[in-house]
C-alpha cells in the first residue's frame, strides 16, 4: 500500500474529519432578507389575472346583444324593471316594417325590385349608343343619360354581389355582355364631351385674334361681345394676278377710275 504524502494527508483529515459548523453552511447575512421574501416574477401570460382592481362601473357587463340585464346590485333609479321593454322574438307578433316606395336604394334592383334577376331579364337590352348619335344632343341630354348608365352599372354589381354571396353558377356571361354595352356608351359619351372642348377651346383661341369679338365682355352691363368694324372687309380671292381689293362706289358726278390690281 502506497503511503499519502503528508501534505494530503493533513488536507483531506481538515477537511472530512473537522465538524462542519453553522456559519459555514448559511449565506452572508446581508443576504438573509432578500432569500427570506419571495421575489416578484412576471408571468408568461399576458391576459389579467382575475383578482384585478375593478373599476367601479355599476353598468359593467349589462349588454343589450349578448341579453344580459342588470346585476343583482344593479339598481335602476328611472324606471322599474317591469317597465323595461321586453323584446319580440316571434316574428309574425313583429311590427312590419314601411320603407318608402320612391326610396333611393331601389335603384340598385331592377324594376320587379329582386336581387337575382334571371339570364333572360340580363339579355333583354338594347344596344349602345354611337358618337354619331351623341353629337345631336345637349348637354341636359347627355347628363342623363350618362347617369342612367351608371344605376345600371350599380343594379348589375349588386346582382354580381348576391350571386358571389349564395354561390350562383349563372348569370356571367350575360353580365358580362350587358355592362360592355353600358361602357360603350359611357365612352360614346366621353368622346362627344372631348371634341366639344377641343371646339369650344379653338373657337375661343380664334376669338383672341379677332378684332370684332370681346372676350371680356359683360352682357349684364350692356357691353357687346361682337362688334363689326365700319371698315368694308377686305375680299380675298384666289387669282393668278394677286388679291383682288373691295373699293367702295364713288360718289355721283365723279368718274370711276380703274380697278386697283395688286
Amino acid at each position: 500500500m502506497a503511503t499519502m504524502h503528508c501534505t494530503s494527508r493533513a488536507l483531506l483529515t481538515g477537511a472530512f474529519g473537522s465538524a462542519f459548523h453553522r456559519s459555514s453552511t448559511l449565506p452572508p447575512s446581508f443576504l438573509i432578507p432578500c432569500l427570506a421574501t419571495k421575489s416578484p416574477a412576471s408571468p408568461f401570460s399576458t391576459s389579467p389575472s382575475s383578482n384585478a382592481r375593478k373599476d367601479g362601473n355599476p353598468s359593467r357587463g349589462v349588454s343589450a346583444l349578448h341579453h344580459t340585464g342588470p346585476g343583482k346590485r344593479q339598481k335602476l333609479r328611472s324606471i322599474t324593471p317591469s317597465q323595461l321593454p321586453q323584446p319580440v322574438r316571434d316574428p309574425e307578433r313583429r311590427t312590419a316594417i314601411v320603407t318608402d316606395p320612391d326610396h333611393g336604394l331601389w335603384g340598385f334592383f331592377n324594376k320587379e325590385r329582386t336581387s337575382m334577376p334571371t339570364p333572360m331579364d340580363l339579355v333583354n337590352h338594347g344596344r349602345g349608343w354611337k358618337t354619331q348619335e351623341l353629337r345631336g344632343k345637349d348637354w341636359e341630354d347627355l347628363h342623363r343619360l350618362w347617369w342612367v348608365c351608371v344605376k345600371e352599372v350599380n343594379r348589375l354589381e349588386t346582382f354580381l354581389g348576391e350571386k358571389r354571396r349564395v354561390g350562383s353558377m349563372f348569370g356571367d356571361f350575360e353580365a358580362e355582355g350587358r355592362m360592355k354595352v353600358i361602357y360603350a356608351t359611357q365612352k360614346a359619351i366621353r368622346e362627344v364631351l372631348t371634341q366639344r372642348f377641343y371646339a369650344w377651346e379653338n373657337a375661343r383661341v380664334a376669338a383672341m385674334d379677332d378684332v370684332e369679338v370681346n372676350l371680356y365682355a359683360d352682357p349684364e352691363k350692356g357691353e357687346q361681345a361682337y362688334v363689326p368694324r365700319e371698315e368694308p372687309e377686305q375680299l380675298e380671292a384666289d387669282a393668278n394676278e394677286g388679291t383682288l381689293l373691295y373699293s367702295p362706289p364713288p360718289p355721283e358726278g365723279m368718274n370711276r377710275g380703274p380697278e386697283v390690281r395688286i
